[in-house]
């Protein structure tokens, strides 16, 4: 399976630093991030990849377009592929526990995180149909301890994915490029129910939250613990403003 890294080629400083933390996985090719803020939105607009009234941010429009680019490659190909995001952390077993989780998926299996962000919580399944899990995280202790994360021999489990934030790391087959295309084109503002936040409704204001719509209807899996961690610092993240 290829791994492929998004970062902005105005911002060499993160892909540096991606590539120095995950030293240990080193086949990983670069996916140039397209820079929302040299994106034509009307043309955006025109091709059918954004509605003109959705509230995306420049940031959050250049990253969803990446990620989108990447779905269209891995079904083209029709080979499945790791997506990372370059704010990830790798841990030290990840190319061996990854292969075999996914060896041991469904064969319809269309995506599988790896990690999410750790300020708001995670909802899977803990058994597929009956017991649904709110996980929470302590943001602060996630990045006091990302540097060691790497250096770690993790033991992990996949579950059916509900809901989560973020989408620092994670595989997609050619069949879940395709549903993840046809489901969350073109990107939108629309109201997503989150039963983790007490069945608060936000507007989506970026392609993973696009993605929180769907996951439940798709052959969608986390893992538990995870095998990414991101320091999620959002003021330098592809989707800023």
């Amino acid at each position: 399976m290829k791994h492929y890294v998004i970062s902005l080629a105005r911002t060499p400083e993160r892909l540096e630093r991606f590539r120095r933390v995950n030293s240990h996985l080193p086949d990983i090719t670069h996916a140039p991030g397209i820079d929302g803020q040299q994106v034509d939105r009307q043309n955006i607009i025109k091709a059918g990849m954004l509605t003109a009234d959705c509230q995306f941010t420049a940031g959050a429009v250049g990253s969803g377009l990446t990620h989108i680019a990447l779905w269209g490659a891995i079904a083209q190909s029709q080979e499945p592929a790791h997506i990372f995001e370059d704010d990830a952390f790798l841990c030290q077993n990840f190319a061996s526990k990854s292969q075999e989780i996914i060896q041991n998926l469904p064969e319809d299996w269309e995506i599988i995180l790896w990690g999410q962000n750790s300020d708001a919580p995670l909802h899977y399944e803990v058994l597929p149909g009956q017991t649904d899990c709110f996980a929470q995280f302590n943001q602060d202790d996630v990045r006091r301890g990302i540097e060691g994360f790497r250096f770690q021999q993790v033991e992990t489990l996949p579950f059916r994915l509900k809901q989560t934030f973020g989408i620092c790391g994670y595989a997609l087959s050619p069949l879940g490029a395709v549903s993840l295309m046809k489901r969350c084109l073109p990107m939108a503002s629309l109201p997503i129910n989150y039963p983790s936040l007490g069945n608060r409704t936000l507007i989506s204001s970026s392609i993973d939250h696009l993605m929180n719509r769907h996951y439940a209807e798709m052959k969608a899996y986390c893992c538990v613990p995870p095998l990414v961690l991101t320091d999620n610092l959002t003021a330098q993240s592809l989707n800023r403003a």
